[in-house]
């Protein structure tokens, strides 16, 4: 339970403290002045909209059942019901009933999500929200932005796996003016332990293919601080030729709580070196690739009715990529090899008054990156790290400023938050662009609400969209932002039993980065980015849940999405601007047999629109165009409970479907999986 305060004003409030790992924790009561933190550096996802209390001493107080306002931490996905945004909250408990091993195979059970994978258990893909591209949306770790400036190909390479992750939030359309450029159609914050219980836990699983994974953490609570560390390791011989693959994590979190505010601070690094067939071209099957990704961050939260939070966070990615891995061409002149630092500093601020809850404040970012095939040639070379035969003949850096401003209130049924982000980047002439935004919802009872909202986002282009040539692909360094107005109407539904939330919604896209060339150009002409296109996104999606407990059946989820794609691109083609889903519907079933014996099955039905130019490895030669084809997937988990052990095995794709993500890229077919974790409390 919370508290709801009333004052002689007979004015109400509600405080969004923080998201943890128990539904009731999303709102918190204050004495007299309203305290709104915030995710490690960031706004959270969404920022609940909020009656403020008014100055008096005089004060009564009764109890309130959150139920009636969130989504129960047991219907999935979350649902905040006073945010005017779509919002997917996934659950640790939800996580491990699920039969995915992996963060890139679990956000491909959600409908407004798109995961085109390359290869196998979260060696690499490529993420979209809402019919965007994989470089507009942003990741976050624990609220701090992890995202990659290089490529969005490298943007998942996160230091942790399943079994450190407390929850996983979703924000769905742009989050632009909350997050700054780059959450151009989503955002996704990845929250680790939120734990204050002390334990120990180990996982082991083995499966086909040599497949062996396991992993060991820990968390440990004492008084004011607070522990938690990870380390995981996963390998396998591969399902095809050059699959194979071998990665590890290691990450640490610590927390200190004090009368004068809370010091958080996190350290990550992951390392996968993997054979990539046909990851970029299917015109060189053998190529491999090795990636490093080391993070760290540092915040503090201090205040009462003004809350402050300064941060700091750095970011570096390594990426070493062999065209050749066995047998190199005559012709070849050796390995690409990349390396990027990013690091910013953020301050965010909060202040309530009478009128509403102001939020403001800023954010310096600089990426910059070292490569002997992105940026601007350098005058000397300097010798890669961690690479005894490289070199890095180029450079590039760019600086990014942010600042904004937020403005939450409720009145009445209604709730409203509107704000502005300011940013500026270096390289586009230092010029400031403005992108405003506003969230409106109205209450009409305790288990219905509509909302809708108008947000102006953008993205910036990538080092690989500006500087790289390839034997397919040549970028351009003159690239400008992307720019989109996002346009949402929504209804939620939240009963005892039932959590609905249904959405239209419509993008209006700018001067969006394409790799694009000339209709009827020959094979042999490249592929160039350029800011031709402009686009419209319309799209539906429907999120359902059922909580049953009858019978043998515990719940039934039911999500489907559908987008419209219009490019306004005329006498050019595209490389993967119009490779979207078009049909998108996950069921997912969870159902016992025996008592601690349950059964998680999920059926997938997808339909991408577009083709790709399909290659025949025998001739080696490209043999005409082809339709992605839509398909059906079914994946199983059964799960067993005793004490503090839990037994599993799983498969997916259970009838062994033939079926590409991306162009020319084979994924698995049928894959039995086994194993089982052991957590002991103390």
């Amino acid at each position: 339970m919370n508290n709801q305060r009333k004052t002689n004003f007979e004015k109400t409030q509600l405080v969004f403290k923080r998201w943890n790992r128990k539904a009731y924790s999303v709102f918190n009561s204050l004495n007299k002045v309203v305290k709104i933190t915030a995710l490690s550096v960031v706004y959270s996802i969404v920022l609940i909209p909020l009656n403020v209390l008014s100055q008096t001493d005089t004060t009564i107080t009764k109890n309130l059942d959150l139920e009636e306002i969130v989504v129960s931490a047991q219907k999935a996905p979350v649902v905040y019901s006073q945010s005017s945004r779509q919002v997917l909250s996934i659950k640790s408990e939800e996580i491990k009933r699920m039969p995915v091993t992996n963060l890139n195979d679990l956000l491909e059970n959600y409908s407004g999500v798109d995961v085109r994978q390359r290869g196998a258990n979260g060696i690499q893909a490529d993420i979209s929200i809402r019919g965007g591209s994989f470089d507009q949306n942003l990741i976050l770790l624990n609220g701090v932005n992890i995202s990659d400036p290089q490529t969005g190909h490298h943007s998942l390479n996160i230091p942790i796996d399943l079994n450190s992750v407390e929850r996983i939030e979703i924000l769905e359309g742009s989050g632009s003016r909350v997050f700054g450029p780059n959450a151009f159609s989503g955002a996704i914050n990845i929250i680790t332990n939120d734990s204050d219980s002390s334990y120990s836990k180990a996982n082991f699983s083995a499966g086909d293919f040599g497949l062996f994974s396991g992993g060991i953490t820990s968390s440990l609570s004492l008084k004011n601080f607070k522990h938690f560390i990870s380390f995981s390791k996963s390998k396998s011989k591969g399902y095809t030729k050059n699959t194979d693959y071998e990665y590890y994590n290691i990450f640490f979190n610590s927390q200190y709580k004090s009368d004068l505010g809370k010091v958080n601070f996190q350290i990550g690094y992951t390392d996968k070196e993997f054979g990539a067939n046909s990851f970029y071209t299917p015109a060189y099957p053998d190529q491999y690739e090795q990636t490093k990704t080391t993070f760290t961050s540092l915040n503090f939260e201090t205040g009462n009715k003004l809350k402050l939070i300064p941060s700091v966070y750095y970011r570096r990615h390594q990426d070493r990529f062999e065209l050749f891995r066995y047998e190199p061409a005559s012709w070849y002149a050796g390995h690409n090899y990349h390396l990027t630092d990013v690091y910013g500093v953020k301050l965010d601020s909060r202040v309530s008054t009478k009128f509403g809850v102001t939020s403001f404040g800023a954010e310096i970012r600089s990426e910059n990156i070292w490569s002997n095939v992105l940026g601007e040639p350098m005058n000397d070379t300097i010798s890669a790290i961690g690479e005894p035969e490289g070199v890095y003949t180029k450079k590039y850096s760019r600086t990014i400023s942010n600042y904004f401003l937020e403005h939450s209130i409720v009145l009445g049924n209604f709730a409203f938050n509107g704000g502005l982000l300011a940013s500026w980047v270096s390289e586009n002439d230092f010029d400031f662009n403005l992108y405003p935004g506003a969230d409106l919802s109205y209450t009409f009872t305790e288990k219905l609400r509509v909302y809708t909202s108008v947000n102006k986002s953008l993205r910036l282009p990538t080092f690989t969209d500006l500087f790289y040539s390839g034997p397919s692909n040549v970028g351009n360094a003159d690239l400008k932002p992307e720019e989109a107005v996002s346009y949402e109407f929504g209804v939620k539904l939240k009963s005892k039993k039932i959590t609905s939330n249904n959405n239209i919604f419509y993008r209006d896209s700018k001067k969006l980065i394409a790799w694009v060339k000339p209709e009827g150009a020959s094979l042999e002409d490249k592929w160039q980015t350029q800011n031709l296109t402009d686009a419209e996104v319309f799209g539906f999606e429907s999120t359902n849940r059922i909580e049953i407990h009858k019978f043998f059946i515990n719940t039934i989820s039911l999500n489907y999405s559908y987008l419209d794609q219009k490019s306004k691109l005329v006498n050019y083609e595209t490389k993967y601007s119009l490779n979207y889903l078009k049909h998108n519907l996950v069921v997912n079933l969870n159902h016992n047999i025996i008592k601690d014996l349950s059964v998680s099955w999920i059926v997938k039905w997808q339909d991408r629109e577009g083709s790709f130019l399909e290659y025949d490895q025998v001739a080696k030669a490209y043999i005409g165009e082809k339709e992605f084809e839509p398909y059906w997937l079914v994946d199983a988990k059964v799960n067993y409970n005793f004490d503090q052990i839990n037994v599993f095995a799983e498969v997916t794709n259970l009838f062994n479907k033939s079926y590409n993500d991306i162009a020319n890229v084979q994924m698995p077919g049928r894959w039995f999986k086994a194993g089982f974790d052991i957590q002991i409390g103390y």
